[in-house]
């Protein structure tokens, strides 16, 4: 069965990216080049599978930089690998304690005791003075 066949302006509706857009992954190296010269240049599958995999990895908060690094080294981690999520709690104007989403969910009863112990440091330092 023959690979279906996709003009850039196709590829443009269905990705969701502009042609520019598209002519610049090409330039890059993150999409190879079409098959054929000039306007009658056209895309396979493969193309779209791979704009919709660096589309989605963008959807995932990846920067350019990153996805080219990731593509270009064939890495195929899972998303949630790639990128950590932070969740953020202010003790005090100007401190924060950060922690991963994930290690949050693992110990998250240490985290709120860790929360709660600091705010009350800070408490004990405005009330002596």
């Amino acid at each position: 069965m023959a690979e279906k066949q996709y003009t850039i302006e196709e590829l443009s509706e269905l990705t969701g990216f502009t042609r520019r857009t598209i002519r610049y992954y090409v330039q890059e190296g993150l999409l190879e080049p079409p098959a054929g010269r000039g306007r009658g240049g056209f895309y396979y599958d493969s193309h779209l599978n791979k704009l919709l995999q660096i589309k989605s990895l963008q959807e995932n908060g990846l920067s350019l930089a990153a996805i080219t690094a990731l593509l270009k080294a064939g890495e195929a981690q899972p998303v949630e690998y790639l990128r950590n999520v932070w969740a953020k709690y202010e003790i005090m104007p100007g401190l924060e304690i950060s922690v991963r989403r994930d290690l949050e969910k693992q110990e998250g009863r240490k985290i709120l005791e860790i929360i709660k112990t600091a705010k009350a440091l800070f408490e004990e330092k405005k009330s002596d003075g």
